[in-house]
């Protein structure tokens, strides 16, 4: 599929199903080539019924077939904890218009302004 994500990691984990924006899974392998080092994912895809039970934003931008939003998942969860390759994992994703969140034990990349008219942006998650 990708030359640097497997299917597995990709796919929702409740269904199998992986269904990406266009465009996404290219950013993506092109985000982990120039970041140099693995990316081991936490979340991609995503059910409605997925998202639910985890708690997810109701217009998560990993859902598949994102109604909110017209399109398919375009955001991942990368499971990132020493300080040093989360700098640097996210000043290479700003570098490449990837939008990044910040949460304690993982850092969640999505490419909101080419699918949505949401600018870029850095956020933090609050507990």
């Amino acid at each position: 599929m990708l030359m640097f994500f497997s299917r597995d990691e990709l796919a929702c984990p409740t269904t199998g199903e992986l269904v990406l924006a266009p465009g996404f899974g290219a950013a993506l392998d092109s985000l982990r080539a120039a970041f140099g080092a693995p990316m081991r994912l936490s979340s991609a895809c995503r059910t409605v019924e997925r998202n639910r039970r985890i708690g997810g934003h109701p217009r998560s931008l990993h859902l598949i077939g994102n109604e909110a939003h017209g399109t398919d998942t375009f955001a991942v969860d990368v499971v990132i904890l020493d300080g040093v390759s989360r700098a640097k994992l996210m000043s290479t994703a700003l570098a490449s218009d990837w939008s990044v969140g910040v949460a304690s034990n993982f850092i969640h990349i999505d490419r909101r302004s080419d699918h949505t008219d949401l600018p870029q942006v850095v956020y933090h998650y609050r507990r």
